[in-house]
């Protein structure tokens, strides 16, 4: 089989479980593959900012498929290869939604991140998770004090929500506004953390794209995944890689299931096909 690209998911994939970083043995796999010519191209829920900093450092990772789809990037170029955002009409409506009511949220836009200036002065009463301290840490957020005027003032679409932490209380008001919208697909399993995207984006397209690009098809790929985001790649894919921790119907899609994410899953699937 003419495998010349690997489609790699980060968060319960790539990454280990700090979810910052990728393995010794993972890492020498995706080295020994591209020392081969085959394309490692990060396809993922993460917006450009949020990158690993093993891969934003690499720059043989020339392809970015970032925030599920909602952007395509050519590091190298800087190109814009696909996008599907909210208008900047549809981020304003959004983002009224929960701005200025003391929730933690993580706003993905042109490959950054936005967010509120009076959470941002007082990060310690908030649930930051874990694995984006570092980012934080180095001040690489952008900071407003009205994102919804921001964004419509300055034209700008947004790529991807994420909030966490809502309390109780307004967990249901927030998910039942944004169904009103119309134009919002709520990640599965929403509660105190809601994770959002655009509902007229469409993965497959965004990548069919970047293949088109590339002179590749699906069967040319190996993708490697754990999520229900993954799963329509897998599926598709000349060859199709779940996780051990991934869910069973995301199993059932794939053409080999490897070890866990926690166990150089990614390593052991390179090794068996590719080197």
């Amino acid at each position: 089989m003419d495998i010349r690209a690997i489609l790699l998911d980060f968060d319960g994939t790539a990454l280990q479980k700090d979810q910052t970083y990728i393995s010794f043995r993972n890492k020498h796999a995706l080295d020994a593959a591209m020392k081969k010519g085959i394309e490692v191209i990060p396809s993922t829920g993460r917006n450009e900012d949020m990158f690993p900093p093993q891969i934003a450092a690499d720059e043989r990772v020339r392809y970015w498929v970032t925030s599920n789809g909602a952007r395509v990037v050519d590091r190298k170029t800087g190109e814009i290869i696909y996008q599907s955002l909210f208008t900047p009409e549809e981020s304003a409506e959004i983002l009224r939604i929960f701005e200025g009511q003391g929730i933690y949220s993580e706003i993905a836009a042109a490959g950054k991140i936005y967010m509120e200036k009076a959470v941002c002065a007082h990060l310690e009463n908030y649930p930051v998770p874990p694995h984006h301290v570092w980012f934080l840490e180095l001040g690489r957020q952008i900071e407003l004090d009205c994102m919804s005027e921001y964004f419509l003032e300055h034209r700008i679409g947004i790529e991807k929500v994420n909030i966490y932490g809502v309390p109780e209380e307004k967990q249901q008001p927030i998910l039942d506004a944004l169904e009103k919208t119309g134009v919002v697909d709520v990640f599965e399993g929403a509660g105190v953390d809601i994770q959002f995207f655009p509902k007229r984006l469409n993965r497959v397209e965004a990548l069919e794209t970047l293949f088109g690009r590339l002179g590749i098809g699906y069967e040319n790929v190996m993708a490697l995944g754990d999520s229900t985001l993954d799963a329509p790649a897998i599926e598709k894919s000349g060859i199709g890689v779940a996780m051990g921790n991934a869910s069973d119907r995301v199993k059932q899609l794939a053409d080999y299931v490897t070890a866990s994410s926690d166990q150089d899953g990614v390593a052991q699937a390179i090794e068996k096909f590719l080197l």
